[in-house]
């Protein structure tokens, strides 16, 4: 059973996330304003604890980590930093992850599969004296997987830490402008 799940584990996340969009398609009130609101008010001091486990967890299934972001800005408007060092968190939980046990839930294998020519070009470029600014401007930019750029390093022997570094000099302007989009969005919101 523990391998089934572990080989399946994205297509049973994709099997959650569809039925989650049908069930909002025949009941459209669940995203109402004042549904997450009451939903928030129910978990009381537990909703950061929440938003901590699941910052953390997502990268287990391989989830971007932009809509955490975001709704951590909407939720918590006023702790941005704090969201901001949760997101953070959660990418280097995330990096670690896809570095250092890329067969874990069968990563390597979605990965090699999804994206064998970026692979082979990151593997030469990230042997290069270039390796530091290709991942941060990897990181930086948000229509590309990060989890890619880790899974990488960590095929070439990248030091972690060099990975971390590189990562974060990517990764907190990014998450930080998510933030405060967020915060904004629920601002917005809330009006």
């Amino acid at each position: 059973m523990r391998h089934f799940f572990i080989t399946h584990i994205n297509t049973l996340w994709l099997l959650l996330v569809a039925v989650a969009l049908c069930s909002l398609l025949i009941f459209p009130d669940w995203l109402s304003r004042e549904s997450i609101a009451g939903f928030l008010e129910g978990l009381g001091a537990m909703a950061l604890l929440v938003y901590i486990l699941l910052s953390l967890s997502r990268a287990l299934l391989m989830i971007p980590c932009t809509p955490f972001v975001l709704a951590g800005g909407i939720v918590f408007p006023d702790q941005l930093l704090l969201v901001l060092l949760i997101s953070l968190a959660g990418v280097v939980a995330g990096a670690y992850l896809v570095y250092s046990f890329p067969s874990f839930g069968s990563y390597d294998e979605y990965l090699e599969s999804k994206y064998p020519d970026k692979i082979g070009i990151l593997k030469e470029r990230l042997h290069g004296p270039w390796s530091f600014w290709i991942i941060a401007g990897w990181s930086f930019f948000p229509l590309v997987p990060t989890d890619l750029i880790c899974y990488v390093s960590g095929m070439v022997k990248l030091r972690f830490r060099r990975l971390l570094t590189a990562l974060m000099a990517g990764e907190v302007p990014l998450v930080a402008a998510y933030v405060y989009l967020g915060a904004e969005i629920g601002s917005w919101l809330r009006v």
